[in-house]
């Protein structure tokens, strides 16, 4: 059987009517769900989903002044929300409205930029 090797996800933000590309190195997707337990007369307890967020975090490769991380930063800053869409290794999630919580770059002694991201809202898999 052949191997599959998957070397990276387009990382797509859009922000207005502008679409960023990167290369993502690495990525998590966490949905959390806020449940709460209500005490019914009998023995068992209900439970309801009363909240779900999701959180995103990736780092990528720096790609300039016009590209993701200035897209990122500028919502950052001005706590716009940006549609965010991400595929790879066979799935897309989307958001339309996430938050970006921090945008960070870093540089190693080679002169390679690498950027991270945190962004909260909701984001589904399609």
């Amino acid at each position: 059987m052949p191997a599959t090797s998957i070397a990276g996800a387009d990382f797509t933000v859009s922000v207005g009517a502008t679409d960023y590309s990167a290369q993502v190195s690495t990525g998590t997707i966490t949905t959390t769900s806020t449940i709460t337990r209500t005490r019914t007369l009998g023995p068992d307890n209900a439970f309801t989903q009363t909240d779900l967020i999701s959180a995103v975090t990736l780092s990528f490769l720096y790609d300039e002044e016009t590209g993701a991380f200035d897209a990122l930063n500028t919502a950052t800053n001005s706590g716009a929300s940006v549609a965010v869409s991400i595929t790879g290794g066979g799935g897309t999630w989307t958001g339309s409205a996430m938050y970006v919580e921090s945008v960070e770059t870093t540089f190693d002694a080679t002169g390679v930029g690498m950027c991270s991201t945190s962004l909260t809202g909701t984001i589904t898999f399609a």
